[in-house]
């Protein structure tokens, strides 16, 4: 009788279920492709019949098959409606949670740091207004070392100087004003601007005494000099010496090697 006589909402509720029990079934043959479509089907029905929350949860789901059978874009497609259910129901913190994961499998995955970074400010935002500021913070330095891989050393540069805003007299973050303003310093010499460099330097050293008596700082003026003087063997020497007592990341290494080659092009132009 309730198949017969029922309304629209139950028959959609009924559809949603049996999608889900497909994939289950296909979860537990590990063909996982499958079961984030049949999770995706299932999310719909659920808002057909006026069961958001459920339809949020059920394309969480969706977005975990997908990402674990490597289908990056269709996981993203499935985040999205997450997201969007989340947020239009006022859930912002679960919205930015996801909405970084969505950052780091178009960062990891796809490559694609335009749309990585607009993530990444989104779920900062986000977080910010939960007052989350650890969270926010992790989010700005996804941002502004995404910024510089991509050649926008500046734009890097002015996101480590909101970092070092928002860490200052913060017992939880002040203990990474050290690292941001090396790589604000690296940003802006990778962007051929010397003299901001200098000015972070000497700001950095007046503004905590933990970069102030670092390896970091003395790098950065080296570098600085080396930049100064038009010295690319200089810089790599330092460069060398500083990295047999504190190992430099890939990231440090990739906006390294392109100040040096600011150093290089500019002779060549001389020539």
């Amino acid at each position: 009788m309730k198949i017969f006589g029922g309304s629209d909402s139950y028959k959609f509720e009924e559809a949603a279920e049996l999608c889900v029990q497909a994939a289950n079934i296909y979860r537990l043959r590990k063909e996982l492709t499958l079961a984030g479509d049949a999770l995706t089907k299932a999310a719909g029905y659920q808002i057909k019949a006026g069961n958001d929350d459920e339809a949020g949860n059920t394309f969480v789901e969706a977005y975990k098959s997908y990402k674990s059978s490597g289908q990056a874009s269709e996981a993203i497609k499935s985040l999205n409606g997450a997201i969007e259910i989340f947020t239009t129901r006022g859930q912002f913190r679960r919205g930015a949670n996801f909405k970084f994961e969505m950052g780091e499998l178009l960062e990891n995955d796809l490559k694609d740091y335009a749309k990585a970074i607009d993530c990444y400010e989104t779920a900062g935002e986000w977080y910010s207004q939960d007052q989350a500021l650890a969270l926010a913070n992790k989010c700005l330095v996804r941002c502004a070392d995404l910024k510089a891989l991509d050649g926008q050393y500046l734009d890097a540069s002015e996101v480590f100087a909101k970092l070092i805003k928002n860490s200052m007299g913060n017992r939880l973050s002040q203990w990474s004003l050290k690292d941001y303003y090396f790589k604000m310093g690296l940003c802006q010499l990778a962007a051929t601007d010397s003299v901001a460099a200098s000015r972070t330097l000497q700001e950095g050293k007046r503004e905590d005494s933990n970069f102030a008596d670092s390896r970091e700082a003395q790098l950065l003026q080296d570098l600085v000099q080396c930049v100064a003087d038009g010295d690319a063997e200089q810089l790599s020497e330092k460069v060398f010496n500083f990295d047999k007592f504190n190992k430099l990341d890939k990231w440090k290494t990739t906006i390294l090697l392109k100040i040096k080659e600011t150093i290089s092009q500019a002779d060549d132009d001389l020539l």
